[in-house]
């Protein structure tokens, strides 16, 4: 019989059968009883059967109330085993972990993963270091970061990645310029207006010129700034140009800018994880590794 049953929706007619009541029941789950009552007639829908017949007093097991009774405590015990073994799992991971991100990732994936980091392994001392790839990579090489998320236009070869995706950039103007009018700029035309871009060590900086490089165009930047934060304020001043994934300014909250589409050709780069060759991943960084690739999975 195939079946959607969930852990929550047994735990729920474990109760309700031995207190022998709904109301009962609700009480002591904290449920109300309109949504008990929801999940055990879940429950029923899904194993084609009916669980409960109606007293005065309550309800009562029905035949195959007494069978899924059964079974049911059984599959209980199991999953309360696999629970507590995980929790012991999860607390056997100490240590520290120094993990490092651009802040163009960071502005919308650290929040999300230090709270799902801290909430699985709560005995790791972690600290968190968001800044350009470049300072990133010479970090993971000396050694002072243990693991690191970067962009792969210019990776060492003493270091071991993992892909974890790509994202379009984008040109980032004011809404009431005319460019934010265009469904689309070319990459050429991008590179006639006043950029707002950060220095050479950073990756998105090198993917953008090695670009200009293969189209055999002339590349220069009005601003010079590292700062995610100041470059999306100056282009809020009007004073030139950027380019970010546009999920990046979403994250940013930042009113009155739009991100328009670069084509001929689309700068894309690719986001990878990295950590040192000469060194194994510790427990605390692999689960790490394992975290981040899954939340850039649902993003």
């Amino acid at each position: 019989m195939a079946c959607l049953m969930d852990i929550k929706q047994l735990r729920v007619f474990m109760q309700v059968a031995e207190v022998g009541s709904l109301a009962g029941a609700a009480r002591l789950t904290d449920l109300s009883q309109p949504s008990l009552g929801r999940l055990i007639r879940q429950l029923e829908t899904e194993l084609k059967v009916s669980l409960f017949r109606r007293t005065g007093r309550g309800v009562v097991l029905t035949e195959a109330g007494v069978l899924v009774q059964r079974h049911a405590r059984t599959l209980l015990d199991e999953a309360t085993a696999l629970e507590q073994a995980l929790t012991v799992q999860s607390e056997s991971i100490i240590g520290s972990l120094a993990f490092g991100l651009p802040p163009s990732i960071g502005v919308r994936l650290t929040g999300k993963l230090v709270e799902a980091y801290r909430r699985a392994y709560p005995k790791v001392h972690l600290s968190i270091f968001e800044t350009l790839s470049g300072d990133l990579q010479e970090r993971l090489l000396d050694g002072s970061l243990d693991i690191a998320i970067l962009y792969s236009s210019s990776i060492s070869a003493s270091l071991t990645t993992t892909t974890l995706g790509s994202e379009d950039l984008h040109l980032i103007c004011r809404r009431d310029h005319p460019e934010a009018l265009e469904a689309s700029i070319s990459f050429q035309e991008v590179l006639q207006l006043p950029l707002i871009l950060p220095g050479r060590r950073h990756g998105l900086r090198a993917l953008l010129e090695q670009t200009a490089f293969r189209e055999d165009l002339a590349f220069k930047t009005d601003l010079e700034v590292d700062s995610l934060r100041v470059q999306l304020d100056l282009v809020g001043r009007g004073l030139g140009y950027t380019i970010l994934p546009s999920q990046t300014l979403l994250a940013s909250h930042v009113d009155g800018l739009v991100a328009v589409p670069i084509v001929a050709p689309v700068p894309r780069r690719q986001c990878v994880l990295a950590w040192s060759r000469d060194r194994a991943l510790s427990p605390a960084a692999g689960v790490m590794r394992a975290l981040v690739m899954g939340l850039f999975e649902q993003t």
